[in-house]
Formats: structure tokens, C-alpha cells, sequence
């Protein structure tokens, strides 16, 4: 088995880092790292494999092939050069390169940056086999990331290829649904337990009940991709990554919660159930179709996330009663859940009349938004602190009183 430690990144949302350092923690990554949008690791091959079968919250895992420091075209061609491009894959393979570039003076557009990086890409395969990989732009076997700020450089390969978002399942939507990896992502940092009653009631297309159906059963993300990019590489492994497969598989159960995914648009939840299917979920997720605003849980107690409409969603006219409408659905109709909250209306949260026990800023594709975790209590909250601070006074002997 390959021990070698390599640097790897894990891309993921802004607000979802956290998360995803347990995530790989939890698979024995080494040195990990938390990042802006991103967490750095280390591990051998197995630990890449795991990475991508089994990170919900990872958009891509890049592995670091080659940071430098250049003056000007000449200089970063030749680094360029310098990468043995040869030992990662071979000519008959297609490439790709995805440029970035941030304060560059040299590269203020990515096309001479992708076109550079191709040439010495190009003449390194001519130099050694007098012919060159093909460039696909659309389905690549190899995609190539270059990332420059100023006068610096990080060049990487995408171990991922298809972005990790793409479980599958997913075929059937509604307008703008939540991406995958966020609503995993959200769902975790909700602190839901993966036993407790799960309620979608704005489920759309049933992207979080799904996500929280597979986090119950332990069904791993990329358990059934049947290509990543690192299969193209030369160090790929094929038993090593089908017995990391099959135990993905073997680690699967049933779903161990009650969840609930409901919506008021009946084509909606055509969409749903669809999806369901697609994901193997079928009698493991109840689909209703409720009103929010009226629904009473069969649970006294359980999770609720919430996704109302916003951005090209939203058809409400008045942003600060349909927040206000949440609020009182929440505080009457739902004492003793937790609930999470994704909203880009960040100033109509505050009309949700509720303290949140924690805000996170996250992003929805562009759109900046706010988490907010609420704990449903019964009557006022602070009526129940008091209630607390008097069964702790009851339970402690009396103090001794000073003699005059």
C-alpha cells in the first residue's frame, strides 16, 4: 500500500470549513488544516479515496503538485516545465487547465494564463514522446487547477473531476435549489443527532431531507461514482479504490430517523419523491404535502430546517411578514424542536422575533446569506431560565446564617 503523505486541498462553501475538518478528521486525514473556503490535509492514497467517497461538504480535493514564485512570462513558463508531468499521467490522456488569477499584472486575462500553463504542459509530453495530451474543455480526464496572486503561483490536479455536488439523484428541481454539499454542510452544523425527527416543510425539490436520509443511513456521498478524476492518474490504485468502494458500502444501514419532507406546491414534491428514488431512499423519507404556516408535527421534539424563498425564489410581497409569519409558526407550533434557518434576507431575519443560539454567514451560490440556529423552547425563554435557577437554588442546602 502507498504510504506516501501528499498535501491535498479540500475545497468547500465559506462557512462549511469547520465542518469539513471534522469530516476528514474523522477519516484519519493528517495535519489538517482550516482554510478561507477551503481545508489543507495530508495522507497516502487510501486517504484520497476516502476523501472523495466520503466528504459530504468538499465541492473538490485538489492534490499540490507545485508552488512557486515568478518575475515574469519566461520565469513561470520554465516552472512550469519543472513539474514532471509526465510521472502523473500519460499523453493519451485529455487535459484541461482551470486558471484563477488575482492581482496579477502578467495575467489579467485567465485565457493567456490557461494557454502558458498548456504549452509547457505540451513541450514537456514533446520533449520526452514527441507528442502531446489533448486539450477537452468540457470532459477532460485530467483537469489542471493555476491559481496565481501577484507573483505567485499554486498549480494542482483535481483528484475529484466531476464536482463531489453531483451525487446523482438529483434530476427532478424547482427554481434555484439548494446546492448538495450546502444543505449537508447546514444540516451539520445545525447539530442535528441523525436519530431525531427531521422536518423539511419547505422542501422544494428534497434536497435536505435527502441529504439527512443518507447521513442517517451512513450511505457514503460518492459510494457510487463510478469515475473520479484520480482514476486517470498513473499512481491510481483500482483494487485499493474498489475496496475502499465496497466498504462504503458495507458501512451502510438503515435510515435510523423519522423524516418528514413537505411543501405546499404539489409539483414539488413530484420532484421529491422522484429524487428519492434516485437515491435509493424510497420508504425511508414520508412526503406530504402541508402549508408551513398551518402544519402541526406529529413530534414533540425533533429538528427543522428551513429554506424560504429568496432570491429568484422569492414571490412574496412583503419580506418582513413572511419572516414574521416564520417566527410565529416556529414559537407556537414547534416548542421543543431546534430549528435552522437559510435566508439572504438578512435584515427580514431579525422579524423572526426568535435568538438564534447560532448565526454562521454561509454563501447560496451568489447570494450572501445567514444560518440561524433557534432552540424552540415552550413559553418564553426566559421563563424557562428562571425555572432552571430555581431548581438549582431548591437542591442546595441553606446557607448559614451570621449570628449579631
Amino acid at each position: 500500500m502507498d504510504t506516501k503523505r501528499d498535501l491535498y486541498i479540500a475545497k468547500t462553501f465559506a462557512g462549511l470549513e469547520s465542518v469539513l475538518v471534522k469530516e476528514l478528521q474523522d477519516i484519519g486525514a493528517e495535519d489538517v488544516q482550516q482554510l478561507r473556503r477551503a481545508v489543507s490535509f495530508r495522507g497516502d492514497l487510501q486517504t484520497l479515496y476516502r476523501a472523495n467517497i466520503w466528504c459530504r461538504t468538499a465541492l473538490s480535493i485538489l492534490k499540490q503538485l507545485h508552488s512557486f514564485t515568478f518575475e515574469n512570462k519566461e520565469s513561470f513558463y520554465e516552472e512550469m516545465r519543472q513539474v514532471d508531468w509526465t510521472a502523473h499521467f500519460d499523453k493519451d490522456k485529455t487535459i484541461s487547465v482551470i486558471p484563477v488569477a488575482h492581482d496579477s499584472d502578467l495575467f489579467v486575462n485567465t485565457m493567456y494564463l490557461a494557454q502558458l500553463s498548456k504549452d509547457a504542459i505540451a513541450d514537456s509530453f514533446k520533449e520526452k514522446y514527441g507528442s502531446r495530451p489533448n486539450v477537452d474543455t468540457a470532459r477532460a480526464n485530467i483537469r489542471i487547477n493555476v491559481q496565481v496572486h501577484k507573483n505567485k503561483c499554486n498549480v494542482s490536479l483535481d483528484s475529484s473531476g466531476e464536482a463531489l455536488f453531483k451525487r446523482g439523484y438529483r434530476r427532478s428541481t424547482g427554481v434555484a435549489p439548494i446546492n448538495e454539499i450546502l444543505a449537508a454542510g447546514l444540516i451539520m452544523l445545525s447539530g442535528w443527532d441523525l436519530k431525531s425527527p427531521f422536518i423539511d416543510p419547505m422542501c422544494g425539490s428534497g434536497t435536505f431531507s435527502i441529504e439527512a436520509a443518507m447521513m442517517s443511513a451512513n450511505m457514503a456521498p460518492g459510494a457510487e461514482r463510478k469515475e473520479f478524476g484520480f482514476s486517470h492518474w498513473s499512481s491510481y490504485n483500482e483494487d485499493l479504490f474498489l475496496e475502499e468502494q465496497q466498504s462504503a458500502h458495507n458501512k451502510k444501514q438503515k435510515v435510523q430517523a423519522e423524516i418528514i419532507a413537505s411543501d405546499i406546491k404539489g409539483y414539488l414534491l413530484d420532484h421529491t419523491r422522484q429524487n428519492i428514488m434516485n437515491a435509493g431512499l424510497m420508504g425511508s423519507i414520508k412526503v406530504q404535502r402541508n402549508d408551513f404556516f398551518t402544519y402541526r408535527p406529529p413530534f414533540d421534539q425533533g429538528w427543522v430546517i428551513l429554506n424560504p424563498p429568496y432570491g429568484k425564489r422569492m414571490t412574496h410581497n412583503d419580506i418582513d411578514e413572511l419572516h414574521k409569519s416564520i417566527g410565529e409558526a416556529l414559537k407556537h407550533r414547534f416548542a421543543g424542536f431546534k430549528a435552522g434557518i437559510i435566508s439572504a434576507e438578512i435584515n427580514a431575519m431579525r422579524h423572526i422575533g426568535l435568538r438564534p443560539s447560532k448565526k454562521v454567514p454561509v454563501y447560496n451560490g451568489p447570494l450572501i446569506c445567514t444560518f440561524n440556529v433557534y432552540e424552540l423552547f415552550s413559553g418564553r425563554r426566559d421563563d424557562m431560565v428562571r425555572e432552571k435557577k430555581k431548581e438549582v437554588t431548591k437542591g442546595r442546602p441553606p446557607r448559614p446564617r451570621l449570628k449579631e
